[in-house]
C-alpha cells in the first residue's frame, strides 16, 4: 500500500534530479464532539503520499474540491505540519528543522495564492507588498529594494510607475501578477501555486498561465500547480499527478496520462473536461460518475475509489491497490487499469 511505505520510494518515482521529494505524508485534522470537545475522529485530507518534484518542471496536482490537493501544497511548505511523514527539500527533510533553520529555508520556497485580492494587504502599497518579503530577511539596502521592487513589476508586466498605488486599484489579473513579483522577491528555487487562475475570468486566466511559463523559462523555478481545470494543468505541466480522496491514483507525463488514462477515476475527470474540436466532441463517452465523494472522516475500504467505481470487484472493497507502473514512466493505483 502506497500510503504506508514508511518513507520507501515506489520504483521509478525518483527518476530525475528532485527537488522536493514526499514520503509517506500524512495531514489529519481532528473532528471534536460532544460538551467537552472530545476527539471522535479525523478527517484524513492528506493519507500516506509519497510524490517527487524534479528541479526545473511542472508537476500540475489535480482533483475534485476536497480532495486534499491544497492541504498537500501548504504542508510541504510546512504553513500546515504534517502529521506523518516526511518533506524532503534538497536532501533536508522539512519536518525535523528547528523553527530558525526553517525560517531559512523559506527563502528558497513561495506560494502564489488562489484569491489576488484576499492574499494581498490592502493597506500597503505595491511597492510595499513586493518589498516586505525583502524587509523580512533583510535582503538589501533601501535603493536596492526600490529597483528590485521596480524590475520584478516589469518582468510580471505592470509599469513601474505604480509602485504607490494600492492593491484595490486593480483587476483580478493585474492583482495576481503581483502575488507573483512577490513570490520572486526572494528568487526562490520551489513555488506552490494553489489555483492561481480559478478566481479570474477565462480571458485572463491564459495570460497568468503564460506569464508562468515563461518566469520560469527566465528564473530556473521548479512549480507544484494545484488546479481543478485540467485545461490548465494540461498547458502548464511536465507531469500530472492526479489526486483523489487525500491519495494519489496517477502520476505521469502529462501527454501520456491525457492520451492514456490509467485510473478509472482520471478516465472520468477527462470525460468531463471539454473538447474544443466539435467532430471529437460529438463522438466522445462521458462517464457520469454515481454516488458522492466519500467522506474522508470514515474513507472506504480498500482502493478509496471503489464507492463510485464502474469496474470495482471483489479486491476493490478489501486490498488498497499500489501506485505502480502501468507504462513507461507511467503509474495508476488501481487493480484494473486502462480504458
Amino acid at each position: 500500500m502506497a500510503a504506508e511505505m514508511m518513507g520507501t520510494v515506489p520504483p521509478g518515482l525518483d527518476a530525475g534530479e528532485s527537488l522536493v521529494q514526499l514520503r509517506g505524508l500524512k495531514v489529519y485534522f481532528p473532528v471534536r464532539g460532544g460538551l467537552l470537545g472530545t476527539v471522535v475522529g479525523s478527517v484524513k485530507a492528506v493519507d500516506g503520499v509519497d510524490l517527487d518534484v524534479r528541479r526545473g518542471e511542472t508537476l500540475g496536482l489535480v482533483g475534485e474540491s476536497g480532495c486534499g490537493k491544497s492541504t498537500l501544497g501548504r504542508a510541504v511548505l510546512q504553513l500546515i505540519k504534517p502529521t506523518a511523514g516526511s518533506v524532503f527539500f534538497e536532501g533536508a527533510d522539512l519536518t525535523k528543522l528547528s523553527p530558525g533553520a526553517m525560517r531559512r529555508r523559506r527563502v528558497d520556497m513561495q506560494m502564489i495564492f488562489q484569491d489576488p485580492f484576499s492574499s494581498l494587504d490592502q493597506r500597503f502599497t505595491l511597492g510595499r507588498v513586493i518589498q516586505e518579503p525583502l524587509d523580512n530577511f533583510g535582503r538589501g539596502n533601501q535603493k536596492e529594494k526600490d529597483e528590485r521592487v521596480r524590475y520584478l513589476l516589469q518582468v510580471v508586466g505592470l509599469s513601474p510607475n505604480w509602485v504607490n498605488r494600492y492593491p484595490h486599484e486593480f483587476s483580478g489579473g493585474q492583482r495576481q501578477r503581483i502575488g507573483v513579483a512577490r513570490a520572486l522577491a526572494l528568487n526562490p528555487k520551489f513555488i506552490v501555486a494553489d489555483e492561481p487562475t480559478s478566481a479570474l475570468d477565462v480571458s485572463i486566466q491564459a495570460q497568468v498561465l503564460n506569464l508562468l511559463k515563461d518566469l520560469q523559462g527566465e528564473f530556473g523555478l521548479t512549480y507544484l500547480f494545484i488546479s481543478h481545470n485540467l485545461g490548465a494543468i494540461r498547458h502548464l505541466s511536465d507531469r500530472i499527478a492526479v489526486m483523489y480522496l487525500g491519495h494519489i491514483s496517477e502520476l505521469g507525463d502529462a501527454d501520456d496520462v491525457y492520451a492514456h488514462p490509467q485510473h478509472p477515476y482520471t478516465i472520468a475527470l477527462l470525460s468531463a473536461s471539454p473538447e474544443p474540436d466539435p467532430e471529437l466532441e460529438r463522438t466522445r463517452k462521458r462517464i457520469i460518475l454515481t454516488g458522492d465523494v466519500p467522506s474522508p472522516v470514515n474513507p472506504p475500504s480498500g482502493c478509496p475509489f471503489n464507492p463510485r467505481c464502474w469496474k470495482a470487484q471483489a479486491i476493490c472493497r478489501e486490498v488498497y491497490p499500489p501506485l505502480e507502473q502501468k507504462r513507461p514512466g507511467h503509474y495508476a493505483s488501481c487493480h484494473f487499469p486502462g480504458p
